[in-house]
């Protein structure tokens, strides 16, 4: 049986680690620094210069670019690898279409071509489908059904409810639902989704999981998922990194004064930055972790608090907020308008800064011992 490497990793004994990555367009460049900077701390643990995240990792999901990322990952490509491939990336899939500056394109058009995209995640995951034996580790993917309002966590392990009905959609397939950002790229049409039933995606952000740690958490240990990994501080290890946040605000004048479509572009970055807090809220409140931030001034870090009396998950959460006084603290001065070209996810032009701050915020952040000895695994010679 093809599946047999992947169940045996899944199944065998013993503490299971898990990786989860936001989304948020080129600003998965960030994401990649955190993604380097790991690997190279384990190949010096582990004296492997070959080493790959999939190596260490059980279970990998991600959103967006986040999903990007995951796929590729779980194919064993390491993280230099992914980020060459991430510089052509931005460039190619972020060109607007030529009609697309007027008025009227806004409007009623995707701002970018998807071919481009498209082409690239052909390139790197060829024919793929979801089962595929190469797929080295537990792979997840986050896709919202436009046609249904469902979320769906697209998983590659056997046993669960959907698998035989999902296991030969194409991985690239997979991957371009998770990015259809609406305004940026158009949904993505699948004629048979499983049992000749059509359906339309948009990217798994338009929910409450472009940050997908807590939904990964999940898929690791709920019935549903057939994963069933077992809870404990010492027994599962979740590992979250961000592609750079921000909140998107306006003085009190301008408010007054803000029209619907102003309401509709700062509420929804709002919206999707209350519900990366509210995931890393309760994961602060079930874990024990040593990256854990103050979350607002009247919880805290929550670090006196286990919501079941004891932590049930070790946790790790990497991210920089992409505001002038954070990206001073570790050592990158840049103006107001520099930092606020910074937060838009599309933009071709912020490709290097991006490269930097995500290499020099890891070098910042990411430490050996954030890894726990007890979550140590054999990953060969």
């Amino acid at each position: 049986m093809k599946h047999d490497g992947l169940l045996h990793r899944l199944k065998e004994p013993g503490p299971k680690r898990i990786l989860a990555l936001d989304g948020g367009g080129i600003r998965g460049l960030v994401s990649i620094g955190y993604l380097a900077r790991i690997e190279r701390l384990l190949r010096r643990r582990y004296r492997k210069p070959d080493l790959v995240l999939s190596d260490y990792f059980d279970l990998v999901g991600g959103t967006s670019t986040g999903a990007i990322l995951a796929t590729l990952l779980a194919l064993g490509q390491s993280a230099e690898e992914i980020r060459e491939m991430y510089l052509t990336l931005g460039r190619e899939a972020f060109r607007p279409r030529k009609n697309w500056f007027g008025p009227l394109g806004r409007v009623i058009g995707a701002k970018f071509d998807e071919k481009p995209l498209e082409d690239l995640l052909k390139e790197h995951l060829g024919q793929r489908k979801l089962d595929s034996a190469d797929v080295k580790v537990g792979l997840v993917i986050i896709i919202k059904r436009a046609d249904t309002g469902s979320v769906w966590v697209v998983l590659n392990v056997p046993g669960h409810r959907f698998y035989e009905m999902n296991r030969k959609m194409l991985l690239w397939e997979i991957v371009r639902s998770s990015t259809a950002a609406p305004i940026f790229f158009r949904p993505k049409f699948f004629a048979d989704v499983g049992e000749g039933e059509e359906a339309v995606f948009v990217d798994g952000a338009v929910s409450m999981h472009n940050n997908p740690a807590l939904q990964l958490l999940m898929v690791a240990t709920l019935q549903g998922y057939a994963i069933r990994w077992p809870l404990g501080e010492n027994k599962l290890f979740l590992c979250s990194i961000g592609t750079g946040s921000y909140t998107r605000l306006a003085g009190k004048d301008a408010l007054k004064k803000f029209s619907n479509l102003h309401w509709l572009a700062m509420l929804a970055t709002q919206l999707m930055k209350d519900s990366c807090e509210l995931n890393e809220t309760i994961l602060q409140w079930i874990s024990m972790s040593p990256t854990a931030r103050d979350i607002d001034r009247q919880i805290g870090s929550l670090s006196e608090d286990h919501f079941a009396g004891k932590p049930l998950v070790s946790y790790l959460r990497y991210n920089i907020e992409l505001e002038q006084a954070s990206l001073e603290q570790i050592g990158l001065r840049y103006n107001a308008r520099a930092v606020e070209k910074l937060k838009n996810m599309s933009e071709v032009k912020n490709i290097s800064e991006l490269d930097r701050i995500g290499s020099v915020a890891a070098e910042k952040q990411v430490f050996e011992e954030h890894f726990p000895r007890v979550f140590d695994r054999s990953v060969g010679n």
